[in-house]
């Protein structure tokens, strides 16, 4: 994003106020106090005569007043009124008529004896975009919320989620009876700020790490996607270590996201933090920084340096390694009254820009030499070819091997930039489809041959391929009489496929909201429903789902085998019911989604023979012969290559026939890939399952 010197009067007031909230809200005190005080200045920005904040209580899936002055605490279902579907939905509902409209819950105002107008009901999104709860804002003084009271909204509503998580974190101290203990809560915190993963930017290949010295530490980094396709890049060092340079890094943060949000350029971001801190820091205190601006079309990278460096730009051309310094004093040292234009990087095809804290290049031996700045230089010209994510962790390594086990004085932060050069750019590949099953060997054949053209493995080919078969199904059963085809969007980038499936014509459907399906009942009781997308969960590292007028999307992405976010990979194993997908990238087979066609028939001695590939089209076919074979106990899937979840469905029919008869379906010959999607969906223990070769 580009600067934006002539800010208005009333922008740059109103972010000095927002600001103000930010650096109360970072400061240890009592968080009810703080909430009230986000409540009165979403009441002063959107002049508005009230204001509440609701709180989720998961325990008892209720909502729970947090911030309403004068009324007692009060506790309501979790599904009730419009503010029960904002923490369901997860989306800003601006209503400018209460009683006309029907979601309206009229028991408050009797309640209260209040009458509302209208109102303002945002989610409150936490880090990992976790709903903590609701923040409301009723009865605007003058006509009815406009959009741009929703986006001053938005930011307010993301500063109250940060003070509810923080009030949580608060009690969990207060009650912890070990310092030991309070500091590994600051630090899971403060790590859970970080990025989990960089944005994907066309042409380009971005990686960051974040290795304390301490428990906790006064580094941080952040990549802050802008609306010109950029990304806004921060590194951060703060003084010292332990939870004060802790919580400073966490401000500045917090600051850039707020900054963003409201539109400020690279310029009015970096004055308004330093400004802050300077007001808040103690005299010997202050915080080296680098905050950037990526520009992917102009391959441009300006930037304000306060006090951080050496800054590395290693050049594909001829090999050579430019040491930048600081364009600036660090935030918070000193006023900016006279910032100087930003400087200005040119990123060529194949060039690296590394920002590294001193931690990197002052780390010591055992004889207290330096690793220096010429090794750091000399592993990123070795390895500039491979992956950031594998360039980040030789360079650890070689920290690590470098120190010999000599203890590690001070925080490590990474974040490296290159321009990726033409051959390794992104693709993109679309198609539209008809509305039918019948199109899925269409679907297969445009997948198979986009993802084969751009190297993507048989094992990431397959969960893919799966996948998309799984929620193009969804949208042609569901909405068989919706106009328009189908379409379908895959985008292949060094680091993962980002696939995207667009419904011209549709009712809503957020399938991210859909729960899981029970994958533990006994066979009698179990229904094929829920399962496909029970396993595309399985399949993918990230899923949304936008509606816009008729229009449904769903778009998700999965990184390739091996690059994974072992974060994700984690989170999901300790959420979900079946292996994580990092479990299963290595256990698919040769094929990527299943390249024959479907056959079934008689095998020996009255086993049913199943070939090629059981997609949703073929699931027909499958279930007349198996309902004409009466009695056939034993499936022979020695030449099966692919089964979806409907597939899965006829499976389970001819199973419940078998046992109302006192028999049971035998499997045999299940290659590693089925046996995956059986465990996934629980039937590796309704069927009787014997894998290949064993």
């Amino acid at each position: 994003m580009t600067g934006q010197p002539g800010l208005n009067a009333l922008r740059a007031e109103k972010l000095d106020r927002i600001l103000e909230v930010a650096r109360d809200l970072a400061r240890p005190a009592d968080m009810e106090s703080l909430l009230y005080r986000a409540v009165d200045a979403a009441k002063d920005l959107l002049d508005a005569e009230g204001g509440t904040v609701w709180r989720y209580l998961a325990a008892t899936n209720e909502l729970e007043t947090a911030a309403a002055r004068g009324l007692s605490a009060i506790r309501i279902p979790a599904g009730v009124g419009i503010v029960g579907e904002c923490l369901r939905t997860g989306a800003l509902i601006n209503v400018p008529d209460c009683y006309a409209d029907p979601r309206f819950d009229r028991s408050m105002d009797r309640r209260s004896g209040y009458r509302t107008r209208c109102l303002l009901t945002l989610p409150l999104v936490g880090y990992d975009d976790f709903l903590v709860g609701v923040l409301q804002v009723v009865n605007r003084r003058s006509g009815v919320f406009d959009a741009e009271d929703e986006s001053l909204a938005s930011v307010l509503a993301g500063l109250c989620a940060v003070a509810l998580q923080r009030a949580q974190l608060t009690q969990r101290l207060l009650e912890s009876e070990k310092l030991s203990q309070e500091i590994a809560v600051a630090r899971e915190v403060q790590m859970s700020t970080l990025p989990k993963a960089p944005p994907e930017v066309p042409g380009y290949d971005l990686a960051g790490a974040f290795r304390p010295a301490d428990e906790t530490g006064g580094d941080t980094y952040d990549f802050v996607p802008t609306a010109d396709g950029g990304v806004m890049v921060l590194m951060g060092d703060a003084t010292g270590h332990g939870i004060g340079p802790a919580l400073s890094a966490t401000e500045v943060r917090a600051m850039l996201r707020i900054a963003q949000r409201l539109g400020a350029g690279l310029d009015d971001t970096f004055r308004h933090i330093n400004d802050q801190l300077l007001a808040d820091l103690p005299d010997d205190r202050f915080v080296t920084a680098f905050l950037g601006h990526l520009d992917p079309s102009a391959h441009t990278l300006r930037y304000h340096s306060g006090g951080q460096g050496p800054l590395l730009h290693l050049r594909a051309a001829d090999g050579s390694c430019i040491s930048h310094m600081p364009t600036t004093a660090p935030l918070g040292a000193m006023p900016q009254t006279s910032l100087r234009s930003p400087h200005v990087i040119h990123l060529e095809a194949g060039d690296l820009f590394a920002l590294l804290s001193d931690g990197v290049f002052e780390y010591h031996d055992g004889a207290g030499r330096e690793f220096g700045e010429a090794a750091v230089a000399d592993l990123l010209r070795r390895h500039q070819d491979k992956p950031m994510t594998e360039v980040r962790d030789l360079l650890l390594h070689a920290l690590a091997e470098f120190g010999r086990g000599t203890p590690q004085l001070d925080d490590i932060s990474i974040v490296l930039i290159r321009r990726l050069p033409a051959a390794r750019q992104a693709a993109t590949a679309t198609r539209d489809f008809a509305r039918a099953l019948g199109a899925l060997d269409e679907v297969f054949e445009f997948l198979g041959g986009t993802l084969s053209a751009r190297g993507i493995g048989s094992g990431d080919r397959y969960a893919i391929s799966l996948a998309i078969e799984e929620l193009f199904t969804n949208m042609v059963r569901h909405n068989p009489a919706g106009s328009g085809r189908i379409g379908l969007e895959v985008t292949c980038g060094n680091k993962g496929v980002t696939c995207r499936l667009t419904d011209p014509d549709s009712e809503r459907f957020d399938i991210t909201a859909a729960p899981d399906a029970d994958v533990s009942s006994p066979a009698e009781r179990r229904v094929p429903g829920g399962l496909g997308i029970h396993i595309v969960r399985r399949l993918v590292d990230s899923i949304d789902y936008d509606y816009s007028g008729r229009r449904s999307r769903i778009t998700f992405h999965r990184a390739l085998s091996g690059t994974s976010s072992v974060e994700a990979v984690a989170r999901r194993s300790r959420t979900s019911d079946g292996p994580s997908r990092q479990a299963t990238s290595g256990m698919l087979p040769e094929g990527g989604g299943g390249d024959a066609m479907f056959e079934i028939g008689y095998g020996p001695e009255g086993t049913i023979a199943f070939s090629g590939r059981l997609d949703a089209a073929q699931c027909a076919k499958a279930e007349q012969f198996v309902s004409a074979a009466n009695g056939a106990r034993i499936f022979d899937f020695s030449a099966l290559e692919y089964i979806s979840s409907a597939g899965l469905g006829v499976l389970l029919k001819a199973h419940k026939r078998l046992l109302a008869s006192g028999g049971r379906l035998r499997l045999v010959n299940v290659n590693r890939h089925i046996y995956d999607i059986f465990r996934f969906s629980g039937f590796d223990q309704v069927f009787d399952v014997e894998r290949a070769g064993s």
